[in-house]
């Protein structure tokens, strides 16, 4: 009696591990990006580090001062566990704030092996919903997949309706809840779960460059056209 060959899943052809982000700055045509350096802090801080309705869903309580918040963020990747995470300053290349550092972005290796990335921002109020903000999550994006990862994830509290509704617009998909995640300031924490795998990201790629492109906003730099409306008639 012949045994069955159990069912798997398809061969992975490049098993080759991710790679990590080098120094290089990231340049779009709107924004740069820069792995943190010192010189960061002060913007990063008027941006964003008094403003204590923003750190409603973050881990740990806002630092107050300029000194505890560039401690705080100096000593992050070590704190929350993760020492493959790369964090860059947000630099609009045009407009009132040209030059300032409005937010971060960040790079997480996860998982080498099996290719695994996750990616995270946290924006001032004057880099959310604009082109440089949503640039640098393409550019972010872009980078992770051309570095050999597989799939990305995005993850946030399920009661931060800001950041889920990002998640879907730039094309991260819902995978689900984690229940009890986490203990996040004495409360539980339960977490959504969201990823682009890269099968996906050609599809997602060319809604964000043609979202991005100049004749999709008119002469009040309105969209003319979303980038979910995009992406949906890609497929």
């Amino acid at each position: 009696m012949s045994q069955s060959t159990p069912l798997l899943g398809a061969i992975v052809s490049n098993t080759e591990p991710s790679q990590p982000p080098g120094p290089e700055p990231l340049i779009g045509k709107h924004v740069r990006l820069e792995l943190l350096e010192a010189k960061h802090y002060p913007d990063l801080w008027e941006s964003f580090g008094t403003q204590n309705d923003l750190w409603t869903y973050w881990l740990d309580e806002p630092p107050s001062s300029l000194a505890e918040f560039k401690t705080y963020f100096e000593n992050f990747s070590t704190t929350a566990g993760m020492p493959d995470l790369y964090g860059y300053a947000v630099i609009p290349l045009s407009g009132p704030h040209k030059g300032k550092a409005l937010g971060i972005g960040w790079a997480l290796v996860e998982n080498r092996k099996n290719q695994v990335g996750e990616l995270g921002a946290f924006f001032g109020p004057k880099l959310s919903r604009t082109r440089a903000g949503t640039e640098a999550i393409y550019l972010l994006v872009d980078l992770m997949f051309r570095k050999n990862h597989r799939r990305l994830q995005w993850k946030t509290n399920v009661l931060n309706v800001a950041s889920r509704r990002a998640a879907e617009r730039y094309g991260f998909v819902f995978e689900g809840t984690w229940r009890q995640h986490m203990i996040n300031k004495g409360r539980s924490r339960d977490s959504c779960w969201y990823s682009i795998i890269d099968s996906e990201w050609p599809v997602c790629k060319e809604a964000f460059e043609t979202w991005l492109d100049d004749g999709n906003f008119d002469e009040e730099g309105q969209q003319k056209r979303k980038i979910e409306e995009i992406r949906d008639s890609l497929k």
